[in-house]
């Protein structure tokens, strides 16, 4: 059995098969993580690192496909130099 990333609990993506039909949060939001990191030269890997969650994670949010918990957007905008508004923006 494959085993599918849930996004569902905490702020770090975990392996599970039990939520592998809809992990795709229900408000969106648009980040500019990505535009940010490459001003930094950061790579998602050493991001992940520095904020304290798996590369996976950032993926996910760099694709709107996760929410962040509060810790964790601020966490990213603190690493970023910057702020969580300019960094996530919710999708109306």
């Amino acid at each position: 059995m494959a085993a599918w990333l849930c996004l569902s609990r905490g702020y770090s993506a975990r392996l599970c098969e039990r939520h592998r039909e809809d992990t795709s949060p229900a408000i969106k939001m648009k980040t500019r993580i990505k535009k940010y990191r490459a001003k930094y030269n950061l790579t998602q890997e050493r991001l992940a690192e520095m904020v304290g969650v798996r590369r996976e994670t950032i993926i996910f949010l760099e694709q709107g496909k996760y929410n962040p918990s509060l810790k964790l957007a601020h966490n990213v905008a603190k690493v970023l130099k910057t702020t969580m508004d300019e960094i996530f923006i919710l999708d109306d």
